[in-house]
């Protein structure tokens, strides 16, 4: 009997470095949030050209970018727990070949009922991922880089998105709009070999069974992790698993407090990314130069996710995070009130960008850790699923404040008072955590 032997599994990869497998599996997280990001917009960029094609109305087409939501949250909700109960690995899998047949159903489709009921299905399959990809991220990481590892894998959404826009304006002017689809299909039948022999199986899920097959599987992972002392753990999580662990009474509070959270934050977060080139146009601005802004808000949010994903510490991630939802807030509600100079909007919103996507990298991590091993798709899944349906919400609501007569400034900073509630609460949530 080794030293490692019957030791705390999660403790033992904390303290370790990261080896070349773990480094590499966290990786194949980030390819797989890049796909994400590319389907959940791949309708976008597909819709002047539908339109066009189609002569749909702005409500058909309100109706079609809705469809792919709802599939999300349904995702989230009903497919992300099985990952608990089958596995992460076989639930990745599982995801990739929904939102491979649901894109290649996309471009096959002859109407807009047809479309969007393939928007459905590709969304059950990104919703899922989503909820899916976030534990394993944080599973693979050491305690030092956990932050980074969950901001690496935040942060591949909007460089999905970025690159995606860049293929669609490609592919739609060579083939049309159908190759769009095309083209996020493939790529996910391209990762499932990639997930097969990068992405093993998640140790803290291995470490929840105990059949004699798993523990082997878990022995063999840990030699390929570097922890070649490692022969046996005690098998975790049997307070249960699934939605029975994340609503259980020691849990149920925390559960709800991190949903409540999350929500609060989701709704300035998809305010920004829905209403922001609008807004700038609003003020007299070119269409070019709204896409300009839109632009800049995504890319320093690539290096705001990394570079705060790097700089935070675990001891301190719950009041770092909220320190950036914070600044955030701030940020948002100094846009509100910009005056109509175009390099001011450009740097105020690379600024809200860069801090936007930052503390969607530090709420992320503070969710993974949020849950026991045996519930935490489940609880990642439920927290996420009810974000998606805030972030469905939070278009309708600037639109009504918009069209209630309130200006850019009012509907700004209504919006950035939800992400201090956010911020608040997860300080809160950091202070009884401690006692």
């Amino acid at each position: 009997m080794t030293g490692a032997q019957g030791a705390d599994l999660r403790q033992l990869l904390d303290a370790a470095p990261m080896s070349r497998a773990q480094v590499a599996a966290v990786a194949v997280t980030v390819l797989l949030s890049a796909l994400d990001g590319f389907d959940v917009l791949s309708v976008t960029f597909a819709a002047p050209a539908i339109v066009r094609d189609w002569g749909i109305s702005r409500a058909a087409l309100g109706t079609l970018l809705s469809a792919g939501l709802v599939g999300m949250a349904l995702g989230s909700f009903l497919i992300a727990p099985l990952a608990d109960r089958f596995g992460r690995q076989r639930l990745v899998l599982f995801n990739l070949a929904i939102m491979a047949i649901g894109m290649m159903a996309s471009a096959a489709a002859g109407s807009m009922v047809e479309l969007a009921a393939c928007r459905v299905v590709t969304g059950l399959g990104i919703g899922s991922m989503v909820a899916v990809i976030n534990p394993l991220a944080a599973e693979f990481s050491n305690a030092e880089r956990r932050p980074l590892a969950m901001a690496m894998m935040t942060v591949g959404y909007p460089v999905g998105g970025l690159l995606g826009g860049l293929l669609a304006a490609v592919l739609i002017a060579l083939e049309g709009w159908r190759t769009i689809f095309v083209a996020g299909g493939v790529a996910a039948l391209v990762l499932i070999p990639i997930v097969l022999i990068w992405l093993p199986e998640s140790p803290a899920f291995l470490a929840t069974r105990a059949d004699d097959r798993s523990r082997q599987r878990l022995r063999v992972l840990m030699r390929r992790f570097g922890q070649t002392e490692f022969q046996d753990a005690a098998p975790i999580g049997s307070s249960g698993s699934g939605y029975r662990a994340v609503f259980a009474k020691g849990q149920i509070w925390r559960t709800l407090q991190l949903a409540l959270i999350n929500l609060c934050y989701v709704l300035p977060v998809y305010f920004v990314l829905s209403w922001l080139p609008q807004m700038v146009a609003d003020m007299g601005f070119s269409s070019s130069a709204a896409s300009i802004a839109s632009a800049a808000a995504n890319l320093a949010g690539i290096f705001g996710g990394v570079t705060l994903g790097y700089l935070m510490r675990p001891s301190r991630l719950q009041s770092a995070t909220a320190g950036v939802i914070a600044s955030m807030a701030l940020s948002l509600t100094a846009f509100g009130f910009l005056p109509a100079s175009f390099i001011l909007i450009i740097a105020v919103s690379a600024i809200c960008g860069f801090l936007l996507f930052g503390g969607m990298a530090g709420l992320y991590a503070v969710l993974a850790s949020g849950f026991a091993p045996a519930a935490r798709a489940s609880g990642v899944g439920f927290v996420i699923g009810l974000g998606r349906v805030a972030s469905a919400g939070a278009p309708l609501l600037a639109g009504g404040l918009f069209s209630a007569g309130l200006g850019r400034g009012p509907v700004a900073t209504a919006f950035a008072l939800f992400a201090l509630v956010s911020a608040a609460l997860l300080m809160r949530l950091k202070a009884s955590s401690s006692r």
